[in-house]
């Protein structure tokens, strides 16, 4: 949360426009590198071999190894294009251009945020990410992680909103 913050806290000063992306079918994109069995699910039971298991190839939703298996193939496309990943926290990564132009990219499961100081090179990047994953654009940054971004003049305004905000707005009590 907090490298998120500050990513958009540089954004916001340097003026960049702040994307959102998300990998559409999340979990269905990485191939399992270990052993994973799962016992037959209702609709798809085998006649006569109702005690043997599937084996599964592909990341399944749900399964605990998906979001791991996500990250290291994003995390892998990433390195490819010559971006840098972040010493301190994982989920960050950053391009220099040779035009000196900055990208830097906040991964969050399957959640990008993107930014940068090159709207063609960024552009250039959904255009690379469009076609590696399946992605939704989601356009300018407006909610994520339980933060709402509003962007006024010169800047961008975070609020933060929690459960219990939530819970007295939907019953309109204060």
């Amino acid at each position: 949360m907090e490298t998120i913050r500050l990513v958009i806290v540089v954004a916001s000063y340097r003026n960049w426009k702040i994307y959102q992306m998300n990998v559409k079918s999340t979990f269905l994109n990485g191939i399992l590198e270990e052993e994973v069995y799962v016992t037959q699910p209702p609709g798809f039971e085998v006649k006569d071999a109702n005690h043997k298991v599937f084996k599964l190839r592909k990341v399944l939703y749900g399964l605990k190894q998906a979001p791991k298996v996500l990250n290291k193939l994003i995390n892998s496309f990433l390195l490819k294009l010559g971006f840098t990943k972040c010493s301190v926290d994982y989920g960050v990564y950053v391009k220099e251009s040779q035009s000196l132009s900055l990208i830097y990219v906040c991964l969050f499961v399957d959640d990008l945020l993107i930014t940068g100081s090159s709207m063609a090179e960024i552009g250039d990047f959904k255009n690379r990410l469009k076609a590696a994953f399946e992605m939704t654009d989601l356009g300018m940054l407006s909610y994520f992680l339980g933060m709402e971004f509003v962007y006024a003049g010169q800047g961008v305004i975070l609020h933060q909103r929690t459960y219990i905000n939530e819970m007295l707005n939907r019953f309109n009590m204060d």
